[in-house]
């Protein structure tokens, strides 16, 4: 099977928006934790005081860790009214909770009461521990770097002091996923990774783990041919690529090889170039697969004038005038991100999006729509 990347340069508008929104925006995401900080505060404050749930049959857990597990689910029965599927729900949600603590036979089983109450009882039984854990057909790999991944998602939620671990099924089939893309991220493209199996020992409280790995073969990049009107030359371009292609071949790192180019033009004035890269493994020779660049670069482009729409206090002069020195220069986007942060950085907008639209003659003339920030008031008293 051929991989193909396609990228075409168009406008960089888009690029200079959203860098724009994530300069004025930066406590957004700030406000969104505050928000859910609060909403997860007043769903604890209710879970610790519902009377409309009881456990019973907890050792592990005390009763306000069990509520608090299930804040969201009491939070939506007080809300709404207890049903049995909702009751279903707690119960399930109340299971995951301990299987994620090691505790792979638990069993939750609900009753609703009188007087619409819930009653959750819980057969907590023994709580199993991660023991040993043994990679089946890594040859090429360490076990140890592969038990990083495999115990990735259970370490998340313990810390790297923690000299042992429970033993979290689900973790183990994640784990498993992970194991599976870092082998492909080492050019490993055939790899197998089977489901993780586990041995439970009589009576042990110890799980062992087996994870049997088909490795096949590891790929690297080989021929790298170069056409179309490269203007530079192969060996110049191979130089913007070359710390890809040391590395094992992977399709990541094949969808790069347009981005590296493709800045590589751009920043010498060749505004609309088109860089295609195409691998194909089905070809490789003793692990070495060759890539196809097709490279069209157009013409050089030039500045051409400025335009400026959106102001409302502020007169179109003031931000037309940081750019009018570029008119007959050579295309930039480095020159256009360097304009851009300094206006960003004066506090002045909120939005600052700067679209070079080609003309005649190859031209590229700056549409610039700005949004003002609001007007500091400051006060004496």
């Amino acid at each position: 099977m051929r991989y193909r990347v396609l990228f075409s340069v168009g406008s960089v508008a888009l690029a200079f928006e959203v860098t724009a929104q994530t300069a004025v925006d930066v406590v957004r995401p700030e406000e969104q934790q505050r928000e859910r900080r609060a909403v997860v505060k007043e769903q604890e404050k209710r879970a610790k005081h519902a009377s409309i749930i009881e456990f019973r049959g907890q050792q592990a857990f005390q009763d306000k860790e069990l509520r608090s597990a299930l804040k969201e689910e009491i939070a939506t029965v007080e809300d709404f009214g207890l049903t049995p599927a909702r009751a279903d729900d707690l119960a399930f949600f109340l299971a995951v909770f301990y299987r994620k603590h090691g505790y792979a036979k638990v069993n939750v089983r609900y009753v609703i009461e009188s007087g619409n109450r819930l009653r959750l009882d819980i057969t907590e039984g023994p709580r199993f521990m991660l023991n040993k854990v043994m990679f089946d057909g890594n040859t090429r790999e360490p076990a140890d770097k592969l038990f990083e991944y495999l115990v990735g998602p259970t370490r998340e939620r313990y810390s790297r002091l923690e000299k042992r671990l429970p033993f979290v099924a689900a973790d183990m089939d994640e784990g498993a996923k992970l194991v599976q893309r870092f082998y492909v991220a080492e050019g490993f493209l055939d790899v197998v990774v089977d489901p993780p199996r586990s041995k439970f020992e009589g009576q042990s409280p110890e799980v062992d783990v087996v994870v049997p790995i088909h490795e096949g073969r590891q790929y690297f990049f080989g021929h790298i041919a170069f056409s179309g009107q490269t203007v530079y030359g192969a060996e110049a371009l191979r130089g913007q690529i070359v710390d890809l292609l040391q590395r094992p071949y992977t399709d990541v790192r094949v969808e790069d090889i347009p981005r590296r180019l493709q800045a590589y033009y751009k920043a010498r004035g060749y505004y609309d170039v088109k860089v295609e890269a195409t691998g194909a493994p089905e070809e490789a020779v003793n692990g070495r697969v060759p890539v196809q660049i097709v490279i069209s670069p157009g013409p050089v482009y030039h500045f051409d004038g400025v335009t400026v729409n959106g102001l409302q206090r502020l007169h179109p002069s003031f931000v037309a005038k940081r750019f009018t020195r570029l008119r007959g220069k050579t295309y930039s986007p480095d020159v256009l991100d360097e304009r851009f942060r300094t206006l960003m950085k004066t506090g002045l907008f909120n939005l600052l999006q700067i679209k070079p639209v080609p003309v005649d003659g190859h031209l590229l003339r700056l549409d610039i729509s700005a949004e003002e920030a609001k007007s500091k008031e400051f006060g004496f008293w």
